[in-house]
Formats: C-alpha cells, structure tokens, sequence
C-alpha cells in the first residue's frame, strides 16, 4: 500500500515575482462507493453484499437525520462528525439576527487520532502523469 502524489507548481501569494515552488500533491487512484465498500465488507463476514449495503444505506440516512437535529455523529476510530455554521459578527449580541447574520450551514468532519495514525506510516510514490 502506498499513497501516490504528483507535485504542483505553485506561486508565492506574498511575492508574485518569486519562482513557484513545487508541492505534493495526492493523486487518487480510485473512487469507492457504498456498494463497493460492501462487496469488500461482506468479503470478511458471514453477511451477503446486499445485506452490507442496506446498512451502509441505513447508516448514512441515520447520520444525516441526526446531523438535522443538530447532533454530532461519532463514528468509532473513523471521525466525528458536527453541524457547522458560518456567519458574520456582531458587535452587540442583541443585535444578532440568525436569517440575516448565518451565511452559512453545513458539516465539518474531524478525523480521529487512531485513524491518522493508522495511515500515517504508508509509504508515499512519486507518479508522473
């Protein structure tokens, strides 16, 4: 197992004369999807493909409708997922109006510690494309 990365220029925001310089940059080999996960799931259990997949659906509806109800979704050794917002301050908190002052609703997902760890330690190969 390995990441794969390919290095990009990039510019110098700060000095727009300097020379870019190259950074890694991730390259995906691949995209998996419910269905793919549980092909591999049910590969190591007693459970059929079908079986896998319709709690891999279940799950996913349960963590949006307790993302709704402004809950946190806490996914083992995975991450944490969080209800998240963005707006505009206001001097005076009376002043705060949630309608106009909220520009933004959505979800934030922390990776757990063990996670990172976890994959940490793979080995990293240069690709060219």
């Amino acid at each position: 197992m390995s990441f794969h990365f390919k290095l990009i220029p990039r510019k110098n925001p700060q000095d727009a004369a300097a020379a870019p310089k190259h950074y890694p940059h991730i390259v995906t080999q691949d995209k998996k999807d419910l269905m793919a996960l549980a092909k591999r799931i049910s590969r190591s259990t007693t459970m059929g493909v079908g079986d896998v997949h319709g709690v891999l659906l279940s799950l996913e509806e349960e963590i949006i409708d307790v993302l709704r109800d402004g809950d946190s979704v806490e996914l083992g050794d995975i991450c944490m997922i969080y209800p998240a917002v963005n707006g505009t301050g206001v001097d005076n908190p009376a002043d705060f109006n949630a309608a106009a002052h909220i520009t933004k609703r959505g979800i934030r997902i922390r990776p757990r510690k063990s996670l990172v760890h976890k994959v940490s330690d793979v080995q990293v190969q240069k690709v060219d494309l």
